[in-house]
Formats: structure tokens, sequence, C-alpha cells
């Protein structure tokens, strides 16, 4: 197991007495049953393969600091940060031992990356854990079915690959991102894809909801380089036309109550890239709406 980091919350705080900020009340992971759990995976060692621009491993500290002093009331715990090396395979294993001994007390993993390759490790720990057919469920402007060396741009061909039980759903590509071997290797695996502008035109979303219901898993990543530009500047590769921060709330918020959505991770966040931290608070206030809507963990 690699390191694991704890986070030192703090706030702002009204009355030291009544805990209503997450900085009050959020406790360490003991093995809790029944609560939603935050994991971080301080990586960027797949960016770096990936040809990308690092820095995605100063999102889970930078994502925790924006979310500290939000308001919420209810139960919610953090494991700590894997913190990952140059050895990415060991990295992601190490997540996702983390994130199978949430699954196995049954309480809710809620992760925060770290570039993308994050959800390899999310998908390793959920494996542990459920059996039979699962579903990802990506909003990504990008379908990182790369067929080489593991980075973050690989990690739905590794599963694809090895996993014949697992189906692939991505919502939100950008035309000028995908090649034509990428779009025809997601043919060849069966995806089903859509564009920003078919999420926008067409019932996309609808139809994706009613599929998943048929899964015995699902598992919910978000990657932060399909937002646009304007409100998401701090990724390795922004999205002029990416989804406006009204339409990733609506959209995080009507798959978060999926009664077989078992996971959710929040990957390509990274503050030396940032404006402001507007990317940091993004993903902060995506993860508080995820949190508020899902009526139970």
């Amino acid at each position: 197991m690699n390191r694991i980091e704890k986070y030192n919350y703090n706030g702002r705080t009204d009355d030291a007495a009544v805990p209503e900020r997450i900085h009050q009340l959020i406790k360490d992971y003991n093995g809790e049953s029944g609560v939603p759990v935050l994991a971080g995976f301080s990586s960027d060692e797949g960016v770096n393969r990936n040809k990308g621009t690092v820095g995605a491993a100063e999102g889970p500290f930078k994502v925790r600091e924006k979310m500290s002093s939000y308001a919420f009331m209810n139960d919610l715990y953090d494991f700590g940060t894997i913190i990952g090396t140059e050895n990415l395979e060991q990295s992601q294993q190490s997540l996702g031992d983390a994130v199978y001994e949430i699954y196995k007390n049954d309480s809710f993993p809620i992760i925060i990356g770290g570039g993308h390759e994050t959800f390899y490790g999310h998908y390793l720990g959920a494996r542990q854990a459920f059996r039979g057919k699962i579903a990802i469920l990506n909003f990504d402007a990008h379908l990182d079915l790369r067929d080489e060396r593991p980075s973050s741009g690989t990690m739905f061909h590794q599963i694809l690959s090895e996993d014949h039980e697992a189906d692939y759903y991505c919502l939100g590509l950008q035309p000028q991102g995908n090649t034509k071997t990428l779009y025809d290797t997601a043919d060849k695996f069966g995806v089903e894809y859509y564009t920003i502008d078919e999420v926008r035109e067409t019932d996309a979303s609808d139809k994706v909801a009613e599929q998943l219901k048929k899964y015995d898993a699902v598992l919910m990543t978000l990657c932060m380089d399909s937002i646009q530009q304007a409100a998401a500047p701090g990724v390795s590769a922004p999205s002029p036309n990416g989804y406006t921060p009204l339409e990733i709330h609506r959209l995080i918020s009507r798959f978060a109550t999926l009664p077989n959505l078992k996971s959710f991770d929040v990957s390509e966040v990274s503050p030396p890239l940032d404006i402001n931290d507007q990317t940091s608070a993004m993903a902060a206030s995506i993860i508080h709406k995820f949190l508020s809507v899902r009526a139970s963990f």
C-alpha cells in the first residue's frame, strides 16, 4: 500500500458548539457502514505518460480546502489520500485496495483525483467488491481508449479488454479531441458515446439513465476537462465548449440518485494550472451537490 496522507480540515466557524460546516463535522474513516467517504488519489503520473501538463496530484488537497467551509450537517468521513509514485500501476492498486476497504463496509466512496488515471484504481476496487454486469458512466471530453502503456488516456481500453462484463457510456465528447482511431476503438468495444452537442440537443441523458437501471453496479466518473474552460481552466486539456456549470450540476444531480450507483470520482483538477482556484471550487461545488442530492449511502 502506498503512503496515505490525512488532510487537516479548517475553515470558518460561526459557533463552535454547532457543527454545521464540513470542517466541523467530518471524521477520519474507521470502517463505519452506510456513510459517504472521501478518498484522495494524489497522482499525475498518468497525465505525464499521456504527454499532458502535470499538476493534478495537488487536486485532492485543494478541492478539500474549497469544501472545508461548506455548509453541511450530515455524516461525512475521510479515508485520506493515497500518495502516488512513478509506479502508476502499484499506485492504482493501492487506490483499489482503499476503495475496496470502503465498499466492504457497505459505505460509498467519493474519490478526488489526481489525473483521470484515478479511475482505473477506482475500477479495481469496485471489481473486488461487485460481481456481475457493471456500467461505467463517464462525463468526459475524451474517450480515453488509447491502446498503449497505461496512462490517463488508457483506462477504459484496459478495462474493456480485460472485463467482458463491463460496459462503457461516455457523455460530453469533444469531436476535435478524439481521432477516428479512438472512435473506431469505441465502436469495436460497443461503447455508447455522445458528443457535447448530442447531450444538449437530444434525449441522450434520458436514454442512458434508462439503460443504466439494468446493471448490478454503476461507477460514475467526472473528468473536469469536460467542463467549459471559462469555468474550469485548471485542467490538462481545457475545453472551450464544454459543459456549463449549470449543465454539469444538473447531470450529476440526475445520476446521483441512481439506486445502483456505487461510487463517484472527480478527476483532473490541476491547481498549478488554475485561475483564482476556479476549477478546485467547481469540483468542490459538484461534490457538495452530489452529497446533498443523494438521499442515502
